[in-house]
């Protein structure tokens, strides 16, 4: 299998000796080079380079010599991968030289590995050492012992896990590990202990050995390192950078400091520090104690007032305590509740049980994660969705004792984040309608002016007609553009309060027959003919603008969504009340659209069939809610639709109280 090499060109330096030997233990050939000729002569006489990695400082310092970079990376077939931040690799692309992918600095050294890999030949770049590194990770702490592990995944070492360091000596005599990773602090066998171990052991004394904790090391802890015959002692950090660079320059190395023999320890400063271990561990548990208590304290207080109820499982005396909070959470009562698992499983909806019973089984055998989410039926007969997480107290043996945790109602939490998440598609949708709609007009109107003008430079006389024409079209299309905007401005409006009303008297059958004039010629280009069955006088304190945007949103629906088929109106009432109706023989309105019609950019349609911001109705419902009416819909999918609009003649009740 081919061999992938690699050409780092970059000043010496720590960084490139952790990139030298982070790539060379993936088993990849690396060679080094600084400056442009170094690097155009290992492209044209080493082996066949296949990706060269260089800081974007080094690039843009070659200014005009940059074309000498490019041919020789042309002749050698090899790609440019550059390590720069985002902010300056536009620049660097219009440097003349191909880069094939970048690297950012802030990448951990596994994610550079994972950039690097990717730029390499698909038939080398599984290319493995001879023998994975095998390493032992010792952490009593289960995220930091994941997150190393994470921190090594890129790499393909073969990595062992122990929990602590007993555990970690046992495996090390199995396994053979090549390098340990340990913590100092661990239950059992600390890792000052553990590295003395591993000396005193003829089959592991020469494999190094690196310390770690969550604080940096002082001298004494270095010193104490030194003795134990430790090849390092770093600060652990949620990256991990620093404990792999150590890791790879300790199993590049080749072996550890000289493994310690028990006489010629040091033995003052080592119980020196010994002692300090102790007296920092009795503080740790004096302060521990009152913490105990003010935790016992805080958490009375909180399982008083938590919104999670609280519960404790007895596992071998088969009794489940649920706190007063989880009870009444259910609407139940002491009384209610038999107190024993099987009570709990009852109570779990039946598509859920099977889940729950194995994720606590799992647990208690395994040692899994109990993090559960379920339905739990309340007293009323209704189910609460829920999610609960609990943990084991196991005995010296590690048999489960006891399994305590907590369950918290998130009904409403999901029904908020299902609205949310509705919410937000709809806006999106919304906007992406609202840029098509503005684009159409605009589109339309340069068209007509950028045609008009062409007339008048390249024709000595343009015709009057042809002239009015065009400006009659764009006028058209400025006219839509203002309607679309008014009616963005009347909704960011009508939003935060109801629309302010003119209220004059005003013959709502005139406002009909108004607003049927401006829309005849676009019903006429729809094939569609506005009849007004019905229309008796029929005057009301009302706000004529506004009632004109009802009539017109009515007709501009109904004549899209039902051309060449007549639209009907009619205007009836009686001394009380005036009712405006539009029926159209369109396509009507699915069921289940009917009842969200009236919400902000809601549509009873796909956008991609038919045009409009999704708005007219829900300005329609406001401005009738605003004058005490109400606006009804009835229809049948297929056979059109009917709009009716009831009117209080008397103007709004709050304006006449």
């Amino acid at each position: 299998m081919m061999k992938p090499t690699l050409l780092l060109v970059e000043a010496p330096g720590p960084h490139r000796e952790l990139l030298y030997l982070a790539f060379q233990s993936q088993g990849w050939r690396v060679l080094l080079a600084v400056g442009l000729e170094a690097l155009t002569l290992a492209l044209r006489e080493a082996p066949p380079v296949h990706l060269v990695l260089m800081p974007a400082g080094v690039l843009t310092a070659l200014g005009g010599q940059a074309g000498v970079l490019r041919e020789a990376l042309a002749e050698a077939g090899a790609a440019l991968w550059v390590e720069a931040p985002v902010a300056e690799r536009e620049a660097l692309g219009r440097l003349g030289v191909p880069v094939a992918g970048f690297v950012s600095p802030t990448h951990s050294l596994g994610a550079r590995l994972e950039a690097v890999r990717q730029g390499l030949p698909a038939a080398g770049v599984d290319v493995e050492p001879s023998r994975p590194l095998k390493v032992l990770v010792t952490e009593d702490d289960p995220v930091f012992r994941k997150l190393l592990q994470l921190s090594l995944a890129p790499f393909h070492f073969e990595v062992m896990a122990a929990e602590d360091g007993a555990g970690a000596l046992e495996l090390a005599r199995r396994r053979s590990p090549d390098i340990v990773v340990a913590d100092v602090l661990m239950p059992r066998l600390d890792g000052f202990r553990l590295c003395l171990a591993l000396r005193q052991d003829a089959r592991l004394a020469r494999v190094p050995v690196i310390l770690t904790h969550a604080t940096a090391p002082d001298e004494l802890d270095l010193r104490m390192a030194a003795n134990v015959g430790a090849n390092g002692f770093v600060r652990r950090s949620q990256g991990n950078d620093e404990v792999v660079a150590l890791l790879l320059r300790e199993a590049h190395a080749g072996g550890p400091l000289p493994a310690p023999v028990p006489g010629e320890l040091s033995t003052e400063p080592h119980l020196y520090g010994m002692v300090r271990q102790l007296e920092r561990r009795v503080g740790l548990l004096e302060q521990a104690e009152r913490d105990a208590r003010d935790s016992e304290e805080r958490y009375r207080l909180v399982v008083s007032g938590s919104y999670d109820g609280v519960w404790d499982w007895d596992v071998r005396g088969q009794s489940l305590y649920w706190s007063p909070r989880l009870l009444e959470m259910l609407g139940l009562k002491p009384e209610d509740f038999a107190g024993t698992l099987d009570a709990f499983l009852a109570r779990v909806h039946p598509e859920d049980r099977g889940e729950v019973a194995s994720a606590l089984t799992q647990h208690l055998e395994q040692g899994t994660l109990y993090d559960v989410s379920f339905r739990l039926r309340h007293a009323d007969g209704a189910y609460r969705s829920c999610v609960s997480r609990g943990r084991a107290l196991r005995d010296a043996h590690g048999r489960p004792q006891r399994m305590a945790g907590i369950i918290g109602d998130v009904t409403e939490q999901l029904r908020l984040y299902r609205e949310t998440r509705e919410a937000v598609r709809v806006r999106d949708e919304f906007l992406a309608v609202a840029a098509h709609e503005l684009r159409t007009p605009l589109a339309a109107l340069r068209l007509r002016v950028q045609g008009t003008a062409a007339a008048l430079k390249h024709s000595r006389q343009v015709e009057p007609e042809r002239l009015e024409r065009a400006l009659v079209a764009a006028d058209r299309q400025v006219q839509r553009l203002a309607d679309l905007v008014e009616g963005l401005l009347d909704v960011s409006q009508l939003q935060s309060h109801a629309p302010r009303l003119n209220l004059v008297d005003v013959d709502l059958t005139q406002v009909v027959r108004d607003v049927m004039v401006r829309t005849e010629e676009a019903a006429t280009r729809a094939g569609c003919r506005l009849v007004l069955r019905e229309a008796t006088p029929m005057v009301g304190r009302w706000d004529a603008l506004r009632l004109g945007q009802v009539v017109t949103h009515l007709l501009v629906n109904a004549v899209k969504f039902g051309p060449g088929k007549p639209v009907e109106l009619e205007v009836q009432g009686d001394a009380d009340t005036a009712l405006l109706r539009v029926r159209d023989h369109g396509i009507g309105i699915a069921p289940d659209r009917v009842e969200g019609l009236f919400r902000r950019f809601e549509r009873a349609v796909p956008t991609r069939n038919y045009g409009g911001l999704g708005l007219g109705l829900y300005r329609l419902h406001r401005i009738v809610e605003a004058h005490g009416g109400q606006v009804a819909v009835t229809s049948t999918q297929g056979q059109g639709a009917t709009f009716s609009v009831h009117l209080p003649r008397s103007g709004p009740p709050a304006l006449r109280a």
